[in-house]
């Protein structure tokens, strides 16, 4: 199963941000720099059409960070590994995110690749069918708009997602969207591993391994199915098909 990791803010704030999402420079140029020396790490993309037997690695960030830009890509740079930016449209130009300059300058960089992450970070979960189909629509139209490129890659708001989600997403002209541990890891739901400040070098790799996330998700499933939140006769080849 392949690895796909998600980053968030790369910065060191007094306080932790929600999730414990920051991860300082520092300890993210050690992980780029185990990742260099010890995986394949690819794009996004190549993730979708390598077989699940060739385990690789790709490195994601979501909501739109402004030091994406300015702290993660120069470290990104340095060892030359892509990235996908999974912009919340609705952040652009916000205090702390990129403006629409600088999302137009990332998105030009030979290392990057800009997908779509809502329009407003709501859960979709919980959001009528058109109100979700409206976030879908827009936020491919402002981030191309901006960019000037199509966007057809999304990741899923705090990872979540469902089988009617994941029709929908393809309808709204996703190629393949992410999430984390949520859906069946088809083409509309594929999963990630969450990362954090808490994540030293020994935790990181063991998350970066393929086992981690087949493990992590293996666990996700009998939990929901224990909780009843899917249904026991989804069988564990469709859950684990990369």
């Amino acid at each position: 199963m392949h690895s796909v990791l998600v980053y968030h803010s790369i910065s060191s704030p007094p306080e932790p941000l929600p999730a414990d999402a920051d991860i300082s420079p520092e300890r993210f140029e050690q992980q780029l720099r185990w990742l260099s020396r010890r995986r394949q790490v690819v794009t996004l993309d190549q993730t979708l059409r390598s077989a699940a037997s060739r385990r690789l690695s790709a490195i994601t960030f979501d909501d739109g960070y402004r030091d994406n830009l300015t702290v993660a890509l120069p470290l990104l740079e340095r060892f030359q590994l892509p990235m996908t930016l999974f912009v919340t449209a609705g952040f652009v130009g916000r205090d702390g995110y990129l403006a629409e300059s600088e999302l137009r300058e990332i998105s030009r960089h030979p290392l990057v690749t800009i997908g779509a992450h809502g329009l407003w970070h709501r859960h979709f979960n919980r959001l009528a069918r058109a109100d979700a189909r409206f976030e879908l629509i827009e936020s491919r139209r402002l981030l191309g708009g901006i960019t000037g490129a199509a966007v057809d890659l999304l990741a899923w708001p705090y990872g979540e997602c469902n089988a009617e989600l994941e029709l929908l997403s393809a309808e709204c002209g996703y190629r393949a969207s992410w999430s984390v541990w949520k859906g069946t890891n088809s083409q509309h739901s594929r999963w990630r591993v969450p990362l954090s400040r808490r994540d030293n070098l020994a935790r990181f790799v063991v998350k970066s391994s393929g086992i981690y996330a087949l493990t992590k998700a293996k666990w996700h499933r009998l939990a929901e199915r224990r909780a009843g939140t899917i249904p026991a006769t989804v069988s564990e080849g469709a859950l684990l098909a990369e």
